[in-house]
């Protein structure tokens, strides 16, 4: 799960403007929030050198993640994407609309060892491996094609990533945001990108990048994972016969009945191998994590540990699978996302889909959508 940190890292790159800002007429929470980055920011300027525009940034990022996204005890707020809206309204920030054009019928490849898939993108004229990804907000490149691109980066305090990525060693990760150049998957095409930047090292397979939801929520998305295939065509509104989805940072989620209880509220991830479940849930559920098999899970901060799990039941509507493997982890993207779990591979993996993507919100990604499953 690698989700969340765009919309956030968008507006820190703007926070100097916006904590510095006049309030504009609009809600007293975004005035109030406004007050508390002007404040944030004063008190970590002195430290700054004159002109040393990278460091402002991070500590601006720092800043967002302090006043915005987290409690005072340092966990992650329940309402931290309203809060965020807020701060938006307030402010005047203009995320940038990505523009994009044509379309694809590609063929993809599965990861070895894993569910997921891989799909050739376009980048300067090259064609590189990324990893197909509906639980990364946004898409990703490796740092040494950046630097190959001569894309010029902001940098995002390791300690931050601990909230955005799975993993429990982020130190020295050295993460950044970059300008992305036009990807292109055939020739469906999409520029105006903001993208995340992290050594080749961190990514599933050592793959070039990931294509993530900046770039496909752009079209009308069907994956068939039987041939396997990805085709993306212009994009149509939302259908009352699909599955209702609602976005949160960029993200679908879903409502999900697991051992006939709930429902829960479920990110869906086609980069991810398996159903995760939130620790809350699992024990909400009755299941037995003492007795449960250890299992390490590798994200892009290195490995978490977790439990593994077996699910008497998962069902979206009426579309159910019996006894499906799980794993309960106690990850940060999960409680940025304010979701119980994620639906991953094993799950998604059963059925054709057809994804669909309604208008965009104040911080720029899909507010809502549809998913239609059919089986083979």
């Amino acid at each position: 799960m690698r989700v969340g940190w765009l919309a956030i890292a968008g507006i820190a790159l703007s926070l100097p403007g916006v904590a510095l800002a006049a309030p504009v007429n609009t809600t007293q929470l975004g005035r109030q929030l406004q007050e508390q980055l002007s404040t944030c920011m004063v008190e970590k300027f002195p430290s700054i050198p004159k002109f040393a525009l990278d460091e402002l940034q991070a500590l601006s990022m720092q800043c967002m993640f302090e006043v915005v996204i987290l409690t005072p005890e340092g966990k992650v707020r329940q309402d931290a994407n309203d809060r965020m809206a807020a701060l938006v309204k307030v402010s005047g920030i203009k995320i940038p609309k990505p523009v994009s054009r044509g379309q694809a019928q590609v063929a993809l490849s599965r990861l070895p060892g894993s569910q997921v898939f891989t799909i050739r993108v376009q980048t300067a004229n090259q064609g590189r491996p990324f990893l197909l990804d509906t639980g990364a907000s946004t898409s990703l490149i490796e740092k040494d094609l950046a630097k190959q691109l001569r894309l010029r980066g902001t940098p995002i305090p390791d300690r931050l990533m601990t909230y955005m990525v799975v993993g429990e060693k982020c130190t020295n990760l050295n993460a950044a945001v970059y300008p992305l150049p036009e990807l292109a998957v055939e020739t469906a095409s999409v520029k105006g990108l903001s993208g995340l930047g992290l050594p080749k090292r961190a990514i599933p397979g050592q793959l070039s990048g990931v294509l993530g939801m900046d770039f496909l929520s752009n079209y009308d998305v069907l994956l068939d994972p039987h041939i396997p295939q990805l085709t993306l065509l212009p994009p149509s509104a939302p259908t009352q016969q699909g599955i209702p989805l609602v976005g949160k940072l960029g993200v679908m989620t879903v409502q999900t009945r697991l051992n006939n209880q709930g429902p829960y509220t479920l990110a869906l991830d086609t980069g991810a191998d398996q159903v995760v479940l939130s620790e809350r849930v699992a024990k909400r559920l009755g299941l037995n994590l003492k007795t449960a098999k250890p299992i390490t899970v590798t994200g892009f901060c290195g490995s978490a540990r977790g439990k593994q799990v077996q699910l008497d039941q998962v069902a979206i509507q009426s579309h159910q699978v019996k006894q499906l493997a799980a794993i309960v982890l106690d990850a940060g993207p999960l409680d940025l996302l304010g979701v119980d779990g994620i639906i991953g591979q094993n799950f998604l993996n059963r059925y054709r889909q057809h994804w669909r993507f309604g208008k965009r919100d104040q911080l720029g990604t899909p507010a809502g959508g549809s998913l239609e499953l059919s089986r083979p």
